[in-house]
């Protein structure tokens, strides 16, 4: 089964969201969260989660979006790379 991510933006207020792995953050104003693979930032005011499927991984939020900001999600090094680069 392939998974898809696909985001319905409606007037900046309501975004609806799926392919969500997990939601690291939420607070009003930003919401982070892991979508396939890929990290999400969303950047708003007055951000609510209206809905969370944890096992579709499926969420809406409303409140006003300012931003959303994707980006690859990072591998976790060991300590010896880290040290040795």
């Amino acid at each position: 089964m392939v998974k898809e991510n696909i985001l319905r933006l409606v007037n900046r207020n309501d975004l609806t969201i799926t392919g969500v792995e997990k939601v690291i953050s939420f607070s009003p104003s930003e919401v982070n969260l892991l979508a396939l693979d890929c990290e999400m930032k969303i950047v708003g005011h007055d951000l609510q989660t209206v809905k969370l499927d944890e096992e579709n991984g499926d969420l809406v939020i409303s409140g006003l979006i300012d931003s959303i900001k994707w980006s690859a999600k990072k591998e976790k090094q060991s300590l010896l790379k880290r040290i040795f680069k």
